[in-house]
């Protein structure tokens, strides 16, 4: 029997190739989704990166249908932040104000932080929202100083496959409270996984999948999977809204 031990399930990736309304009716039969938005300084947007356009699509619609939404940054932006420049929500301006949190997706690419500047621009868009950090082997010790930060809610993302689709040989015990689970996840290997994952999470966690859920040439961000996706998924879910957290 499935435990529930799942808040929420992230699918990550909405991007060009889709309508965002088209999130609308997978929200509106799956209340526990939340949609994981790529983002990067490129405003012209390409596979997985929406572009400026569609984001602000997606900020207007999120108006009306409050979607769960958590805001990926990644590339140079993820570099700047951790150097303490602020400059991803300056560019972003009010489009920052649609996501309930956002991650930093380090890639296994190793990362210079300067502690001071980090916090402070972190606590001045983030304060009080969950920010998670990808756990890949290499930037840990990013997530080992934000966690002891007040005004940080800090969460590790285990993902050592960076975005990749590839299983992890052993998901990792859950040491840290609320986690993350990323990794290799799809509609058809789900339920497998979720069985060994059970093994080693202890407290409530979200899983999040990405690569597994596009069309197999990686051009189309396949609602239909997601759909697949999301039905495997509930048998995990506790059935709480994120946003009673």
């Amino acid at each position: 029997m499935a435990e529930k031990i799942v808040r929420i399930v992230t699918v990550t990736g909405a991007d060009d190739s889709i309508q965002p309304e088209e999130l609308v009716e997978v929200a509106d039969n799956f209340p526990f989704v939340e949609f994981g938005i790529l983002l990067s300084s490129d405003p012209k947007g390409s596979t997985r990166f929406p572009s400026r356009a569609w984001l602000e699509e997606l900020f207007s619609m999120q108006l009306h249908h409050m979607l769960q939404l958590s805001g990926h940054l990644c590339g140079s932006w993820v570099k700047d932040l951790c150097l303490g420049s602020p400059r991803c929500f300056d560019e972003l301006d009010e489009l920052a104000f649609m996501f309930d949190r956002f991650q930093l997706n380090f890639h296994a690419v190793p990362h210079v932080l300067h502690k001071e500047k980090f916090l402070r621009a972190l606590l001045d868009r983030c304060e009080g929202l969950d920010v998670i950090f990808q756990i890949d082997g290499v930037n840990d010790g990013i997530f080992d100083f934000a966690k002891t930060q007040d005004g940080i809610l800090a969460r590790p993302l285990f993902d050592l496959s960076g975005g990749t689709g590839v299983l992890p040989k052993e998901w990792p015990r859950q040491t840290d409270g609320y986690s993350g689970y990323a990794g290799g996840l799809s509609p058809n290997n789900l339920r497998g996984q979720m069985e060994k994952i059970e093994e080693v999470a202890s407290w409530p966690i979200w899983i999040d999948a990405e690569t597994r859920l596009r069309s197999e040439n990686d051009a189309l961000f396949d609602t239909g999977k997601v759909w697949n996706f999301l039905s495997v998924a509930q048998d995990w879910v506790n059935g709480q809204d994120r946003r009673d957290h």
